[in-house]
């Protein structure tokens, strides 16, 4: 009498007990993984030209962001020639994106003459107490909006860097963060400093004409451009 009535309750617990074990591990399975910091930052790449990923304090103030910038890869002169006129390209485009950020979407302001607090405009978030500490505003029609720009552009570091083979295109990730942009532009600042002045160009020419004849032969152009990706270690500080 015992024994079939242990046996029916194993059987009933194994019969409600399985199907609770597979909804948890079908649960498991659904719910989506966090991608890769190297795949987020494909996604990044994917939204095209601007700033993206803007990450602000309690009070409004801009700690970090990403910019996006690209350019065409032209195979006239070659693969390799095209590869790296492409990332020149797509490095100013990335920057030229920077400030075509700043000038309409940012409020800049100065606390002083070495740190520049920028705020993303018509935020509720903006703080008027951050914004009195900020010091005076910096107009965007003036010389020395330009002049904290550049600045503000020295603090971008590449983060990731996408070939599309295929479509031909070479998209650059910069990232940049408010402490290390003031850092930046102070190293930049001591650099100036201590540069020797230029020389003097001499005057003073060969007679003897140079021959500028190519006589090498040119070999036939590799147009083939192969897909690659590369993405720095700390590029997963600039993620939301």
């Amino acid at each position: 009498m015992f024994r079939p009535m242990c046996v029916a309750v194993a059987v009933l617990f194994l019969t409600t007990a399985g199907p609770v074990w597979a909804a948890e591990d079908e649960g498991e399975k659904a719910s989506p993984e966090k991608p890769s910091v190297e795949e987020a930052m494909r996604n990044i790449a994917r939204l095209g030209p601007g700033v993206h990923a803007i990450k602000t304090d309690k009070k409004g103030r801009i700690l970090s962001c990403m910019v996006v910038g690209q350019a065409r890869i032209s195979t006239v002169l070659g693969k390799s020639k095209g590869i790296e006129m492409a990332r020149d390209r797509a490095n100013l485009a990335t920057s030229a994106e920077f400030v075509k950020w700043l000038k309409e979407e940012v409020s800049v302001h100065q606390a002083n003459e070495e740190e520049a607090v920028l705020f993303i405009e018509g935020s509720e978030e903006n703080d008027e107490d951050a914004l009195k500490e900020s010091g005076k505003s910096v107009e965007k029609s003036s010389t020395k909006m330009e002049s904290v720009a550049k600045g503000l552009v020295r603090g971008l570091q590449v983060l990731h860097k996408e070939v599309d083979g295929e479509g031909k295109t070479y998209t650059v990730v910069k990232g940049w963060k408010a402490d290390t942009s003031q850092g930046v532009k102070k190293v930049a600042a001591d650099l100036a400093a201590d540069e020797p002045p230029s020389k003097a160009k001499s005057g003073s020419r060969s007679g003897r004409a140079a021959d500028t004849t190519d006589k090498t032969k040119k070999p036939r152009k590799d147009k083939d451009i192969d897909s690659d990706s590369a993405t720095a270690k700390d590029a997963g500080d600039f993620l939301p």
